[in-house]
């Protein structure tokens, strides 16, 4: 494995999602432009980026899964991990069942039927609310993280030279005055290898 990718879901799921929304904004532009000239054109383009994404969601969920069972966490992380999966796990089956419904409709020459539309808007909106949980696990929680930046001691050109206020009191009189702090060289600390509450799956 790469060094800074703890898992490979995080390089799975942007695939999925990309490929999943563009299937259906193409499906409902198609649909809406069926009788135009390029009704035909974008319809092929939905179905292809719906049977690749269908195919990559397999992917993303089987990273997903050993992500959930291997990534470091406490009691409350495992929590939204679960509802996460669980939001996952039920998009997917959305989208599958409507790839199964785009081949069917394969003969169609453009557009999409009531169906389709219907699996595909659901669809969209579940997989919006699962990509906030996974963003929820990262951020708010910290899955994954390796190291955390030092807050407060970086400077942006931009910023009138001011260092960062984020609320915290930090003690500077005993700062080491290395060249690397003068040039405001942001200095990172590792995450811990285990939250100080670890939580442990039943098997």
């Amino acid at each position: 494995m790469i060094e800074v990718i703890p898992n490979w879901h995080p390089v799975a799921v942007h695939f999925t999602v990309a490929l999943l929304i563009t299937a259906s904004v193409l499906f409902a532009a198609g649909t809406l432009f069926r009788k135009a000239a390029s009704g035909g054109a974008l319809t092929a383009a939905a179905r292809w980026n719906l049977a690749i994404g269908a195919a990559v969601t397999v992917a993303t969920l089987a990273t997903g899964w050993s992500a959930y069972n291997t990534v470091a966490h406490d009691a409350a992380s495992h929590a939204n991990m679960t509802v996460h999966l669980r939001w996952a796990i039920a998009t997917a089956l959305v989208f599958l069942a409507a790839a199964g419904v785009a081949w069917l409709e394969r003969r169609k020459v453009a557009g999409a039927g009531v169906v389709l539309l219907a699996l595909l808007a659901g669809g969209s909106g579940a997989l919006v609310v699962t990509g906030w949980l996974g963003g929820e696990n990262v951020y708010r929680y910290g899955l994954g993280v390796m190291a955390l930046p030092r807050s407060g001691d970086h400077v942006h050109p931009a910023s009138g030279g001011h260092p960062h206020e984020h609320g915290h009191d930090h003690e500077t009189a005993d700062a080491p005055n290395t060249p690397d702090a003068a040039a405001g060289k942001v200095e990172t600390r590792p995450a811990p290898d285990a939250p100080s509450a670890p939580h442990e799956h039943a098997h």
